[in-house]
């Protein structure tokens, strides 16, 4: 018998807030990947661009040596005494740009704001310009409600809970291929990342 690859963490995904944790959370849940994702207050509270700089050098993310006893499940690749994250591990950062200014959207998409972290060959950053909403309009995602009430639809168009899959769920390739024609964002890497794990 062949030996069998451990089941290595692929990504650590940072979301803005509640939406895209829904949307990460049904990704996960139909590929079964191993992904962890990271909200502040289960997404309740808002991650900014502005506070990404927190994040990344909180006791998890500030170092590899903390990242490493966070995530022991994530493949190293062993380099003599050296040891390293393998080189298709990511940390996917999505965030909408209406809350920074021009400059700090350009750093963060660019991956400018993130050159002197140590997991910066790690890092993607996935924008939504201006925000996740109007990202997904133009992809074609059907909302029935307007507004703040909007964002109640997220659990109905990405169901991760049994009682909202008979709905019309979203096909992840067809979305993918949507996004991709969406000059507001890059969302579709992450996807396509997601669909070849």
């Amino acid at each position: 018998m062949g030996k069998y690859e451990p089941c290595y963490l692929k990504s650590v995904v940072i979301v803005h807030g509640k939406s895209e944790k829904q949307i990460c959370e049904y990704i996960k849940s139909n590929l079964r990947l191993k992904m962890d994702i990271v909200s502040d207050k289960k997404g309740e509270k808002s991650i900014q661009i502005t506070s990404l700089k927190n994040i990344l050098n909180n006791t998890v993310f500030g170092s590899y040596q903390s990242f490493i006893a966070n995530y022991e499940d994530v493949k190293h690749i062993k380099n003599g005494k050296k040891s390293k994250i393998d080189s298709s591990f990511r940390i996917f950062i999505i965030m909408d740009t209406d809350d920074c200014t021009e400059v700090q959207k350009r750093e963060f998409i660019n991956k400018e704001m993130f050159k002197k972290h140590w997991a910066y060959e790690y890092i993607v950053p996935i924008f939504d310009s201006p925000d996740l909403e109007s990202v997904l309009v133009k992809a074609n995602i059907k909302f029935e409600k307007k507004g703040m009430e909007r964002k109640k639809e997220y659990i109905k168009i990405f169901p991760t809970e049994q009682k909202y899959i008979s709905r019309e769920n979203i096909e992840l390739k067809k979305f993918c291929d949507d996004l991709s024609k969406v000059k507001d964002t890059n969302m579709n890497e992450f996807i396509e990342f997601c669909l070849s794990s």
